[in-house]
């Protein structure tokens, strides 16, 4: 048996989209002595402003732009995802396996098939740790160096946590998922079947992580408010507001209660930090703001009084849980419905 480590880097950070730029790879023995190791470096999809996207990568794009393209990559990648007797590893593999069935589909590409092991997940077992484990923790705790952000780098560091635990519990891998009651994840025809503990606690969310967070505000829809009421006059009517993405998260109660504020003094939140009038937090290096930069205290000393309320995040959650399903459900059908239209041609 041998193990394949891989992880993806996107230029706009969405995975869905299709359009990595990095494919990076790991394999090892059933020792974990490593075999392999590199970096494919894949020529993106039009014209990319990485800044826009709040984008980090480890080249500058000009490298990419010089790469071969998905096409061209994609019997390489499929000889190194689908090797004889191999179990594919990665951290939150999830992310990272609908990156590459996007790629395929984007390109009208056969999806590959593979069986696959999230080792953030087991390593949340391992730690007993509820919340997401970023790999920057886990290589702070089992002592090793890495780049962040480059997909050779992370996928090493997947392998590397796997072997760190079959250490620790002096186990093999295959005793390991048998103790920790893992389910082996599968990735056929551009399906996901998700790799499952029933030992994982972090597999019911942890209200307070990014991740959750994000996926409730998600579901945030503001007060609709009669326009005839808003006083036309006030400083913020009519203003696009970006909202820097830290104090979006901090504390959501806030948040939701800011963006009611907005609606009903006839702002506007936007995504897109280059069509604001209004940049609300500190501005990184690599954003282009071309609003006015105003910090939290004078955003909130404009917006005025707040209704804080208290919302059962808990069932949100849960509710963009079972919606994502029921989306993932009714694309494998769709998938499955063309494939049988294309049978009967």
């Amino acid at each position: 048996m041998q193990f394949v480590a891989f992880d993806l880097e996107s230029t706009d950070g969405c995975f869905s989209s299709g359009n990595i730029c990095e494919f990076g790879y790991c394999v090892a023995d059933e020792n974990f002595n490593i075999l392999d190791s590199k970096n494919i470096l894949i020529r993106p999809i039009g014209k990319v402003n990485i800044a826009y996207y709040r984008v980090k990568l480890a080249y500058p794009l000009k490298v990419y732009y010089r790469s071969p393209s998905f096409v061209e990559n994609y019997s390489k990648i499929g000889t190194i995802l689908q090797k004889p007797d191999c179990v594919v590893l990665g951290h939150a593999i999830h992310n990272d396996i609908v990156g590459i069935n996007s790629a395929c589909k984007i390109n009208t590409l056969k999806p590959y098939d593979f069986c696959f092991v999230d080792t953030q997940i087991l390593y949340s077992i391992f730690k007993n740790h509820t919340g997401v484990m970023s790999l920057d923790k886990i290589a702070e705790e089992i002592g090793v160096e890495f780049k962040h952000h480059r997909a050779d780098e992370d996928a090493k560091l997947s392998l590397l946590t796997l072997k760190y635990i079959c250490e620790k519990e002096q186990m093999t891998f295959e005793q390991v998922m048998a103790v920790y009651e893992a389910t082996i994840g599968l990735n056929e025809n551009g399906v996901i079947t998700n790799f499952v503990s029933k030992k994982c606690a972090s597999q019911a969310p942890s209200l307070t992580s990014k991740s959750s967070k994000r996926r409730i505000l998600s579901m945030f829809k503001p007060k609709a408010v009669d326009s005839s009421l808003i006083d036309k006059k006030n400083e913020l009517y009519k203003k696009k507001i970006f909202i820097n993405r830290d104090i979006m998260l901090d504390d959501i109660d806030i948040t939701r209660a800011m963006l009611n504020k907005l609606v009903a003094l006839g702002a506007k939140n936007v995504n897109f930090v280059n069509n604001c009038d209004y940049y609300v937090g500190e501005v990184s290096s690599e954003e282009h703001c071309k609003g006015t930069v105003i910090s939290l205290e004078k955003f909130l000393a404009m917006l005025g009084e707040l209704e804080i309320v208290s919302y059962d995040d808990k069932t949100i959650l849960q509710e963009y849980n079972k919606e994502k399903e029921n989306r993932r459900k009714l694309d494998a059908i769709a998938k499955l419905n063309d494939k049988n239209k294309a049978l009967k041609k």
